[in-house]
């Protein structure tokens, strides 16, 4: 069915996460956008590299979609799990941190240092994420199944993979905030 409000929400949440992005971050350095709390921790640039590479994945299907030409596969049609499949990853997602993951190969950040204008690509690749959920409006999310662009034999309907990825969004974007939170984080 389509859901107006779902929509409505999902877009409001990604209003959020521009502007919580646009406020904790203007004005900060390359060095500070580049500092790392530890080997193993990701900066400020990594998150939103993560979320661009993490969000630009689902592109293609939403884009179909959108445009009234996707075609589920028979996996997509007939696949039991699908509704286990989505509760998963909106359980394993969620803007707080439950349990802390291994993001896969094929979403890792850049291992380089990155410029300032990662912060501009971040907000323009959201734009591009909130224009394909809000043109999902007329779209039974229920019914439109996905298959997830990680792993080729799971697959979820459009509603939860929209709400697990905005929560996914927050939960990078916190991350990032704290590492700016950090004791050791530079001045400039």
């Amino acid at each position: 069915m389509t859901d107006e409000a779902f929509i409505k929400t999902i877009l409001q949440k990604g209003k959020e996460a521009k502007d919580k992005v646009r406020l904790a971050f203007s004005g900060i350095s390359s060095v500070q956008l580049n500092w790392k709390p530890s080997a193993e921790s990701w900066s400020i640039a990594q998150c939103l590299d993560h979320l661009i590479v993490a969000d630009g994945v689902y592109f293609s299907d939403l884009k179909k979609i959108t445009e009234r030409t996707y075609k589920m596969t028979f996996l997509e049609k007939y696949s039991p799990f699908s509704r286990i499949c989505g509760r998963i990853l909106k359980n394993r997602l969620q803007e707080q941190i439950g349990k802390k993951m291994t993001a896969p190969k094929k979403i890792q950040p850049s291992a380089s240092e990155m410029k300032i204008e990662v912060i501009e690509s971040y907000h323009k690749n959201l734009d591009t994420f909130l224009a394909y959920v809000s043109n999902c409006q007329n779209i039974d999310i229920d019914k439109t199944i996905i298959t997830s662009p990680l792993i080729s034999i799971v697959t979820y309907c459009l509603r939860d993979a929209l709400y697990f990825l905005i929560q996914h969004e927050h939960r990078h974007i916190n991350q990032a905030i704290r590492v700016q939170s950090n004791e050791n984080f530079p001045k400039k």
